[in-house]
């Protein structure tokens, strides 16, 4: 996730957001059961959000750690406010395994 961003910013993102999805049960569990939980999830993945959030803060990135909703409901906040910016030339999303970023040029 960090060279990821790193090369969004190399290819001139001005603005760049990453959300993490933590251990989420929102919702959407009560709508659909066997939705997914936390139940499952790798300790060493897991392990790996605290190092990652900090490490993009000091990047100077801004960090959504999503409790109650999911990292994809950020990003398409973010996205959609973005893409209605004027200022905005483009916007990129990017999926990786357990966080998400959008950038903005």
């Amino acid at each position: 996730m960090l060279n990821t961003v790193l090369e969004m910013i190399e290819n001139g993102a001005t603005h760049i957001g990453v959300a993490t999805d933590h251990v989420v049960e929102s919702f959407r569990n009560q709508l659909w059961p066997g939705y997914k939980t936390g139940d499952g999830i790798e300790p060493a993945l897991l392990a790996q959000f605290d190092p990652l959030e900090e490490a993009l803060a000091g990047m100077g990135v801004a960090v959504w750690p999503m409790i109650e909703l999911e990292a994809d409901d950020a990003l398409a906040s973010a996205a959609h406010s973005a893409a209605t910016d004027a200022r905005a030339e483009g916007v990129h999303l990017d999926a990786g395994q357990g966080s998400r970023a959008v950038c903005a040029r």
